[in-house]
């Protein structure tokens, strides 16, 4: 049986039309999704801050005091810078009484820092930087991991002071790294991988590591400018070592300053922010569950059931097996009414087969014996032609029984193939002829004559409505061929006959070596016999009558059998 396209198949057409079914409420799930995954990660992102701020608050703090101190500072710095020796006593008591500063100093416009929590005199005139921080007069925060004057790792919150009404210098604070607390545990667990703190210039201030490892969890040079200007934010980005962070930047406000946190994406609140369901991930298991409860509903109550008709359909078609009441165990109704119809109709084909049967099976005997009946008749006419025959008393009387004798003998043969055949109602035509020829040569040719036969025939299955006038054609064709025989003087008579197939097609030819001097008168009754004949055949008779030869040639196409119209 056929096999139609796989995209035909019911399996498949289910599927197509449930996801046709469920598309609506897929737009529908992926919009909701989209907004409560869009909610959640603000959510997220909005703690990752909170927590971040809350985490900064002791660096936040330090820097705000120490802005505030430099400001106070600063609006005395006057008084100061005119007396040195107060200057140091007085600051140098300010750093002894808060341990989180270790410098103070008024560094005036010219370099000279004469005015010092320490008391010596420093020229930072030549240092880098010096001229562009006396150019710009704004706060500033930056950091000295090895200053010479603190000796450790600081850093430093500069404020401008005025003296008369004009800038005159900065009043700094340096504040020691190793003051910074560390991180908790209870941020780690959260996923915090480091807590900084960068100036306006994206240069760290404060890490709660050491300064190598905050330097390589730093996202890239373009990334560290845009957030410094972008407020409280949070984004996913590589640090220096190609590694995936999450970042939250939280400015602090009054001062330069911004506190960044790294978090882990691979655990904790972070994997929160980047690990949100994704829209599209609840429509497709939302479709999958559907598809898997259809496709199970499908088989249980319908496909199986159809397997086992299909299967029972086809027992029944190649080896006309019938399961009539058979278990067929817990079936739909509908279903169950169906195999009923099939088991209905399976014994009503049987009964019917059955009858035909016997109906062509009495119709061939009948036929049968209706051709050996036919057979029977025309031999005992040969018989009765033969008994005449050999009581003749002319040559010319005896030649025209024995040519009815011949005719009569090839029905009977045709006869006697049709009760023995075994093709349908349809006669071997190829050993038809070859025993036509032989009967023919037997009556025709004496024992002391010599000719040469040859035949090529194949074996063409025909109905009675042709090789019945195939077979006289050629029993003609035969007896006309052997009442001209002759040959040249030397040579031997010959006749050859062919009957071949192609496909339809097929083709009789009769050809035989003539007397040169020819002395047999022809009454032209043979000729017109084997036209009608090939008419009969549904073909032409063609003939070539040459010096020495003679040849007769039909061609004609096999036919199928075409019963009578009734009469009404």
């Amino acid at each position: 049986m056929k096999q139609g396209h796989w995209y035909n198949s019911l399996r498949v057409l289910i599927v197509a039309l449930m996801t046709l079914a469920l598309f609506p409420l897929g737009a529908v799930a992926i919009y909701q999704t989209n907004r409560v995954a869009a909610e959640a990660e603000q959510n997220a992102r909005l703690a990752l801050l909170a927590i971040t701020g809350d985490a900064a608050k002791v660096e936040e703090l330090l820097i705000e005091r120490a802005f505030g101190a430099a400001r106070v500072l600063a609006a005395t710095a006057e008084n100061y810078i005119s007396a040195p020796s107060k200057c140091t006593r007085d600051f140098a008591r300010f750093v002894e009484n808060d341990p989180r500063y270790s410098f103070i100093g008024i560094l005036p416009v010219s370099g000279l820092m004469i005015c010092s929590s320490s008391g010596a005199e420093y020229d930072f005139s030549e240092f880098p930087g010096f001229a562009q921080r006396m150019k710009d007069q704004v706060p500033a925060i930056e950091v000295n991991t090895s200053a010479p004057l603190s000796g450790t790792s600081v850093f430093i919150v500069s404020e401008p002071f005025e003296v008369a009404g004009a800038f005159a210098g900065f009043v700094s604070i340096s504040i020691p790294h190793a003051g910074l607390p560390d991180t908790p545990d209870s941020l780690k667990d959260l996923g915090l991988e480091e807590l900084m703190t960068l100036n306006s210039d994206g240069q760290v201030l404060t890490a709660r590591s050491d300064m190598d490892t905050a330097l390589a969890e730093l996202p890239s040079e373009e990334e560290i400018t845009s957030l410094l200007i972008s407020g409280n934010t949070a984004f996913q980005s590589q640090n220096q070592l190609g590694e995936s962070r999450r970042y939250t930047v939280v400015p602090i406000q009054g001062s330069p300053v911004t506190v960044l946190g790294v978090w882990r994406t691979g655990d904790g609140l972070a994997r929160q922010v980047a690990g949100v369901v994704r829209p599209w991930l609840f429509p497709v298991l939302m479709w999958f569950a559907s598809m898997c409860v259809a496709m199970l509903s499908m088989y249980m109550l319908v496909l199986r059931h159809l397997t086992k008709l299909r299967e029972r359909m086809g027992d029944f078609a190649d080896n006309r097996d019938v399961q009539i009441g058979k278990d067929l165990g817990p079936v739909p109704n509908e279903l169950a009414e169906l195999y009923g119809h099939f088991d209905s109709m399976t014994d009503t084909v049987l009964r019917e087969e059955a009858a035909l049967e016997d109906s062509l099976r009495e119709k061939n005997v009948l036929i049968k014996e209706v051709h050996h009946r036919v057979k029977n008749n025309l031999q005992l006419i040969s018989s009765i032609m033969n008994m005449q025959i050999r009581t003749a008393e002319h040559d010319e009387t005896r030649t025209v029984l024995s040519r009815l004798q011949d005719r009569v003998l090839s029905l009977a043969t045709i006869h006697r193939d049709l009760y023995q055949s075994q093709h349908g109602g349809m006669v071997n035509v190829g050993s038809l002829v070859s025993q036509v020829i032989e009967n023919s040569l037997e009556v025709a040719v004496s024992s002391q004559e010599d000719i040469d036969v040859e035949t090529e025939i194949d074996p063409i299955l025909l109905y009675p409505d042709q090789a019945v006038p195939l077979s006289l054609l050629v029993a003609e064709g035969v007896t006309n061929a052997m009442k001209y025989l002759g040959s040249a003087e030397g040579q031997k008579p010959s006749i050859s006959l062919m009957l071949k197939q192609s496909g339809d097609d097929c083709a009789l030819r009769i050809s035989n070596t003539v007397r040169t001097s020819k002395t047999v008168e022809s009454t032209g009754l043979g000729a017109q016999l084997m036209n009608a004949f090939a008419i009969q055949l549904g073909g032409k008779m063609e003939t070539e009558d040459l010096t020495d030869q003679f040849t007769m040639s039909v061609a004609f196409k096999i036919v199928d059998f075409v019963p009578d119209a009734r009469d009404f």
